[in-house]
Order: structure tokens, then C-alpha cells, then sequence
């Protein structure tokens, strides 16, 4: 394993507020390194810089003194070589017999000390055609140029002085890498206080999270007032609880009401099986009587047990539909039809069926249809009618389904598509005995069609469901 390998293992194993100061302090120490980098380069440059620069330039009039008293050496002045110098550089000349002949400045470090000072390794800001020597707390730079005059060849020596204060620089090295140090120091308390800080509300989010359980789900993370992502992170935490909880609430009702539906036909089943084992089958007419009952309750015991796995199909989102191009005056008629054969009692009527093609699923269509006819049969008493009208407005169809039953009560009107939600009442007649699961799965069917439902009741005259159904656009 590879070191950047075996650092990154290392590193992923921290807290996340170490992994935050270790970056911060990281991001803290490279920008002072850069600053302090870019101060140092800086102070050096403006020292060396003008040091060769000027040196330079002295060399380049030297030299045109020298061209002018080739020309008329009768007009030599040793004035010329000062007056061509650039303030702060030295000049001395230097015959081939190691006698100095020009001397601008005599208290200047000599020669021989200079070369005792010597540099071996320069600094990197020195420009390598010079030579640089340390003479106590100096720096100097140094060039020469070769002069040849008949025959005899003298060197012209130029010196600089770069700094004569070291010390104050190597006081300042010291000082930026102490500040370096300093720097990387408060870098990490500061950054492991603000991440501490900042990860509070995570610790406390995980915290809540470890104390909720599936029976105590009322617990919900504080909320601060600052306008930051762990704010928005708390509320959308908290609206997940929400609705887990109410989630979970539903269900617990869902079960409990279930249990409570399949124990009716259950204890109905069993005590006719009951009465049936005590006193035997010699009673063939009582016998028959009881099987029928126990009949009827075992369908009952059926259709509750679809309409459950129905519904749990569609909170699953199992739910499948097959959608497709339907006329939906055929259907309605069909359904009417059948209706009219099953239902003796009410008189059940087809007022109008309007031809319109909708796009949707046929079986499921054909069911809620069935489900709001059975309702209005269930809650109406014998001798009732019931009516259903389509008509076509604009790109939708009203579908009206009326009954002349025993209407609902306006406090109940927010509760009919509620599931096991039943309406009682001492004017139901006595097969109206359904689970309350309905109007629940026509709401869903309606929902998945994009079918808007509307309900108008009056206690005591009958109920109407209006269903605004979208018609398919033909090409």
C-alpha cells in the first residue's frame, strides 16, 4: 500500500470536525507560506535588484570615460571615474603588478578581505556574474572589467554593498517561520472550536435520532434561528418525521380497523360453525339457513380482504394500470345495464351517456364506477331511485351519479373518502353493512385519471357525485 494510500485510510477514520480543522489548517498554512514567501522574495529583490542595476550601469560609463581618453588621453582627470559613478558603488583599478592606482572610496574593505569573505554558494537572488562576500554584517556585490592600454592590461574592481544590516534579516527569517508556527497553531484551535461548533447541530440531529424509536416518534430536532443549511437540513429532518409518523399512524389505524373488520365476519363464521356442531344437521332447513349465513360472511370476509390488498398495492406504489383509448359511454352503459339486472329494489336510471373517449385504465374505471353505484344503492332505502348523466364541457365529461337516499351530513363531508369511514344511521337498510373501504379506492382511481370529484348532499334527499373526467385528444 502506497503512503498517499495508507493517508487517506488514515484521514477517512477522522471526525468529520478533525477532517475540518486538519483542512483549514492546512489552507491557513499554505496561504501564510505563500505571503510570507512572496515577503521574503520581495525584500530580497529590492535589495539585490538596484545593487546590480546600479553596478551596471557605472560599468557602462567607466567604459565610455575609457573610450574618450583613448581618443585624447592628454585629457585624463581622475574626477571622471567619481563623476561616473553612481552613488554607493566603489571603484578601484588594479595594474598587472597588484598595485591600486584608483581608489574612490580608501575606507572601503579591501581587496584581500573581500576575497576572504567570499561566498562559495551565493544566494539564489544573486545574479551569477557577481561575486559576493559577507564582511561582517554586509553583504557585497562585486564585478570587474578588464582595461588594456599600450600593452599593459590594469582590472577595474566595482563594489556594492547589498545590506549592511544581516542580522535585521536573519532576525526577519526567524521571525516569519515563528509566525509560520504561531500561525498553524491558532489555525487549528480556531478551526476545531468552529467545527465544533458548527457540528453541534449534527451531533444533536444524531443524537434525537438514536433516542426515536418506532413507539415514541414525537421527538423533533430544535430549530435556531440562523438562515444556514443546517437549519434547512433540521426542518426537512423534521418534516421526514412528520410524516413518518404520520405514516406510521395510519398504518397502526389502518391494521387495528382492518383487525376490527375481519373479526365481525370471523366471530359470525365461527358461531354459526358453533351452533351448527351443537345441535347437528337434522334440521336440514336450519342447516341450509346457517351454511348461507356463513356464506354470505365468508364473501364479505373476501371482498374486505381485496379491498385491502388493493389499497396496499397502491400506498406500495404496486398498483399497475393499463392505460388506453376507451369509450366511455360504452362502459357506462354496460355498467348501467348490469346494474339494472342485479338491483330489484330502486329504480335505476340512464338519463343520458354522452359518447366521449378517454384515455385510462378499463378495469379500474369500470370499478369505480361500480363502487359509487353500490354506495348509492347501499345508502338508499328500497323504492329510491338513482340516476346517472353524462354530458361533455368544454375538453372534459361530467358524469353525475344522484341517489335519493339519505344524504350526508355537512360534518361528514371531509371524512367520506377516509378509509372504514361508514356513515350510520337508523335509516340504512339492513344490507348496508360495507367496510368503509369504497370511496376510499374510487378516490385513488379518480386521483391516477386525473378525475376531479365533486359531492352535493342534502340530509334526508339523496347524494351527488359529479366525476370531471378528461377526454382523450384525438390526433
Amino acid at each position: 500500500m502506497s503512503v498517499i494510500k495508507k493517508i487517506k485510510r488514515r484521514v477517512n477514520g477522522f471526525e468529520i470536525s478533525t477532517k475540518i480543522t486538519l483542512g483549514y489548517a492546512a489552507c491557513f498554512f499554505l496561504l501564510m507560506v505563500v505571503i510570507n514567501a512572496a515577503m521574503w522574495f520581495g525584500v530580497m529583490t529590492a535589495l539585490y535588484d538596484p545593487a546590480e542595476k546600479t553596478i551596471r550601469y557605472s560599468m557602462e560609463q567607466i567604459k565610455k570615460v575609457l573610450d574618450e581618453l583613448e581618443e585624447n588621453y592628454g585629457t585624463y582627470n581622475p574626477n571622471d571615474f567619481r563623476g561616473a559613478l553612481v552613488v554607493g558603488v566603489v571603484l578601484r583599478a588594479v595594474d598587472e603588478r597588484g598595485n591600486v592606482f584608483i581608489d574612490t572610496d580608501p575606507k572601503y574593505p579591501s581587496i584581500e578581505r573581500f576575497n576572504s569573505g567570499l561566498l562559495k554558494n551565493p544566494p539564489m537572488f544573486a545574479d551569477n556574474e557577481f561575486d559576493i562576500a559577507r564582511i561582517g554584517s554586509a553583504l557585497i556585490y562585486r564585478a570587474k572589467m578588464d582595461y588594456t592600454h599600450d600593452g599593459e592590461t590594469v582590472t577595474l574592481y566595482f563594489f556594492r554593498t547589498i545590506t549592511s544590516e544581516l542580522k535585521l534579516f536573519d532576525d526577519l527569517e526567524k521571525f516569519l517561520l515563528a509566525l509560520d508556527f504561531l500561525g498553524i497553531l491558532l489555525s487549528i484551535g480556531v478551526g476545531y472550536a468552529l467545527s465544533r461548533r458548527i457540528l453541534t447541530p449534527i451531533k444533536t440531529m444524531n443524537e434525537l435520532a438514536r433516542e426515536i424509536a418506532f413507539e415514541k416518534m414525537s421527538g423533533r430536532i430544535p430549530i435556531g434561528t440562523a438562515n444556514d443549511e443546517l437549519n434547512e437540513l433540521a426542518k426537512t429532518l423534521n418534516q421526514m418525521l412528520d410524516r413518518l409518523q404520520g405514516g406510521i399512524s395510519k398504518q397502526q389505524k389502518f391494521v387495528s380497523d382492518a383487525s376490527h373488520e375481519l373479526r365481525t365476519p370471523a366471530a359470525v363464521i365461527k358461531g354459526y360453525i358453533d351452533f351448527i356442531e351443537t345441535y347437528g344437521t337434522a334440521d336440514e332447513a336450519l342447516l341450509k339457513e346457517n351454511l348461507k349465513v356463513i356464506g354470505s360472511e365468508a364473501q364479505n370476509m373476501q371482498a374486505l380482504l381485496e379491498n385491502l390488498l388493493f389499497l396496499s398495492r397502491t400506498d406500495q406504489h404496486r398498483q399497475k394500470l393499463n392505460k388506453k383509448t376507451l369509450d366511455l359511454d360504452d362502459i357506462v352503459g354496460d355498467v348501467m345495464s348490469k346494474m339494472k339486472t342485479v338491483v330489484k329494489t330502486h329504480e335505476v336510471e340512464l338519463t343520458k351517456n354522452t359518447p366521449a373517449k378517454i384515455f385510462g385504465d378499463e378495469t379500474t374505471i369500470r370499478q369505480m364506477l361500480r363502487i359509487f353505484l353500490d354506495n348509492a344503492v347501499k345508502y338508499t332505502p328500497e323504492g329510491g331511485s338513482i340516476k346517472v348523466s353524462s354530458t361533455i364541457a368544454g375538453n372534459k365529461v361530467s358524469l353525475s351519479i344522484s341517489d335519493s337516499g339519505i344524504g350526508i351530513a355537512p360534518e361528514n363531508m371531509d371524512k367520506i373518502f377516509d378509509r372504514f369511514f361508514r356513515i350510520d344511521s337508523e335509516d340504512l337498510v339492513s344490507e348496508a353493512n360495507g367496510s368503509g373501504l369504497g370511496l376510499s379506492i374510487a378516490k385513488w382511481i379518480a386521483d391516477s385519471h386525473e378525475i376531479k370529484i365533486s359531492v352535493a348532499s342534502e340530509l334526508g334527499k339523496g347524494t351527488t357525485f359529479t366525476l370531471i373526467i378528461p377526454i382523450k385528444e384525438t390526433a
